[in-house]
């Protein structure tokens, strides 16, 4: 179990209505802090200067996609140790896999229920190392 709480969350999101649904579901709900950013090309500065305990990826979004993005934060010293989960209604298990080989922490599929997301998100970062 990692040895602090989850608190900070930097989530990539380019649609606004799910942005204000997990927002207020992790605000809210779960007492968490949460930084949304909008565009996946500016993502990686955003989240260098969050300095969020996890980072939630939107799988579809236009100019990068969620698992585009999630490369270039393995590439980068200052990120690639953040714990990655993505938010999906559309991967494969195949891609699901090829991710966790890459050590994304975990996936949520859409639709989710909101009251829930702060307990699936917990699950995660319990298992994690």
């Amino acid at each position: 179990m990692p040895d602090r709480p989850l608190n900070r969350i930097c989530y990539v999101e380019d649609d606004e209505d799910i942005q204000r649904i997990v927002r207020m579901s992790l605000e809210r709900i779960g007492k968490m802090t949460v930084g949304v950013v909008t565009d996946p090309m500016v993502a990686l500065g955003a989240i260098t200067a969050f300095k969020p305990d996890l980072v939630m990826l939107d799988w579809m979004m236009p100019g990068m996609d969620g698992p585009t993005l999630f490369r270039k934060m393995k590439q980068l010293p200052e990120v690639s140790a953040l714990p990655v989960v993505f938010i999906t209604a559309k991967a494969s298990q195949t891609e699901l896999d090829e991710l966790a080989r890459l050590d994304a922490a975990g996936a949520i599929s859409k639709p989710f229920s909101p009251k829930d997301l702060p307990d699936q998100l917990r699950a995660i970062w319990e298992k994690l190392p």
